[in-house]
């Protein structure tokens, strides 16, 4: 198989990805899904393919595989960010992201003097680098993102870290962003006030009611990730909601009755509505 066809393929699936109406946790799923995949197409190639010269070997370690090999770094940092990251309050979130940050920096300063020789666009230690026969002399500890070592040399993984650990520290800036926005909002006024207001029942009838609303593009024209509006609303409404994708899947299992809260709210409402004599605005 052509490799560029196989990259080019690659390509259009991530761009088509990034494009879907997803959470992040599930366009992370899908993106390490996809990664995966086309590594293990590479790697099936690659073991059927005879001996390469260095030029060949160099440009497929460097310049190829790590496209993909980046790009799972990348979701499989932010899947798990999404996963760790404390649910309620700012400052408990404000402290992991940085955290995350000083876990990049210090990756990046126990690799400097190869982190040093990418930014200067040097090519002179290639042949050391992104080549298999000289796995033996410069090997690199494993890792969860390792596969064989024909499929391998010493640098190519740490080549696609950097790459991956690039996009994540701006998928943190964003994060940052976005919860100190949200405390902005809390602050001006939007939610200091409805302390007195509790949300009374169950965190899985909460979640029935957020996906409703961004389903039927009641809030923002349903453009907002769940997460972001799960924190808001237990802030506004005095509830904890630890696993809200946890708990939509036990809604979606459901055999009978799979939206019963928002029947309940209807049926409610529509009593009132029967016995409006009594009914207080």
């Amino acid at each position: 198989m052509e490799f560029t066809i196989l990259l080019e393929e690659f390509n259009k699936e991530l761009s088509a990805l990034r494009s879907e109406k997803l959470t992040v946790l599930e366009r992370a799923n899908r993106g390490i899904g996809l990664c995966q995949k086309t590594l293990a197409t590479m790697r099936s190639e690659i073991h059927g393919t005879g001996p390469m010269d260095s030029p060949t070997e160099i440009r497929f370690f460097r310049d190829i595989k790590s496209i993909p090999l980046g790009q799972l770094v990348y979701y499989n940092e932010v899947r798990q960010c999404e996963l760790r990251l404390p649910q309620l309050g700012m400052k408990p979130k404000l402290r992991y992201i940085r955290a995350e940050r000083e876990r990049i920096n210090n990756f990046h300063n126990e690799n400097l003097e190869f982190y040093r020789y990418l930014r200067e666009g040097r090519n002179d230690r290639d042949t050391q680098f992104f080549t298999r026969r000289s796995w033996v002399q410069f090997p690199m500890v494993s890792c969860n993102y390792r596969y064989d070592g024909l499929f391998e040399t010493s640098h190519d993984l740490l080549y696609a870290k950097f790459m991956g650990f690039e996009r994540y520290g701006n998928y943190l800036l964003e994060l940052e962003n976005n919860v100190r926005s949200m405390n902005r909002i809390k602050t001006n006024g939007a939610i200091k006030d409805f302390g007195q207001f509790t949300f009374t029942q169950s965190p899985t009838a909460a979640m029935e009611l957020i996906y409703a609303m961004r389903e039927a593009k009641v809030i923002n024209h349903g453009d907002f990730e769940i997460r972001a509006f799960v924190t808001f609303f237990c802030e506004a409404f005095n509830i904890e909601i630890k696993d809200p994708y946890g708990l939509f899947k036990q809604i979606s299992q459901r055999k009978t009755k799979r939206s019963k809260f928002l029947q309940h709210l209807m049926d409610a409402l529509l009593s009132a509505l029967d016995n409006k004599d009594g009914f207080i605005p």
